[in-house]
């Protein structure tokens, strides 16, 4: 390599680099920034699609969930992968209190729905087409049942009305007089509640 040409390499990198540089600036200020900007953080994705399970029918299973599966302890907690809201455990609105109002409200049964759906999403979705066949193959179910490991043991009895519950709404036709029994429920007089009463 020549003395002109030794000079001459230098000044090409300087080149190539700042050219290079002016076409990031220039990308990043136009279309590219787009690409880069941050996600829509009110957009929604239903994992379970429009296959899944009845979101109007969980009402009736979100308190049987709330009684067997919501204490504070348990999945009531926020550092559960099933988070279960309502009555005994986690509340949304920060004026409610674990033991009060006794009810779980339409948001805390949208909230314990949203965390069941996103449980296992592929299963739930086979399970629900398949008119609730299968549903055995869900961890909800084999771990409420005591068939499979779970810190809080067997929750629900193959047959009770907590599993008949659970079933008619995964095979998309809710038992509601077996929810009705499973949860307690009473009349909380508010259209948008159902109260937990005392179970005999």
């Amino acid at each position: 390599m020549t003395v002109v040409e030794r000079r001459r390499a230098p000044r090409m990198g300087l080149w190539r680099f700042v050219a290079t540089a002016a076409l990031v600036s220039a990308g990043c200020s136009t279309g590219w920034l787009a690409a880069c900007s941050s996600p829509d953080s009110s957009a929604r994705v239903d994992p379970v699609g429009p296959t899944g399970p009845d979101r109007a029918s969980f009402e009736f299973v979100a308190p049987v969930l709330s009684r067997r599966c919501g204490s504070i302890d348990c999945h009531g907690s926020r550092f559960r992968n099933l988070r279960v809201f309502g009555f005994g455990g986690l509340r949304l609105d920060p004026e409610h209190r674990p033991d009060l109002p006794e009810f779980v409200t339409t948001a805390e049964a949208t909230a314990t729905y949203e965390s069941v759906i996103g449980l296992e999403p592929e299963i739930l979705r086979a399970v629900v087409s398949a008119g609730g066949a299968g549903a055995e193959r869900l961890s909800i179910v084999r771990k409420g049942r005591g068939d499979e490991d779970h810190k809080g043991g067997r929750r629900i009895t193959a047959g009770d009305d907590s599993d008949a519950c659970i079933l008619s709404w995964l095979a998309g036709d809710v038992r509601i007089e077996r929810c009705n029994e499973a949860g307690c429920l009473v009349d909380a007089g508010s259209p948008d509640a159902t109260k937990i009463g005392a179970c005999p």
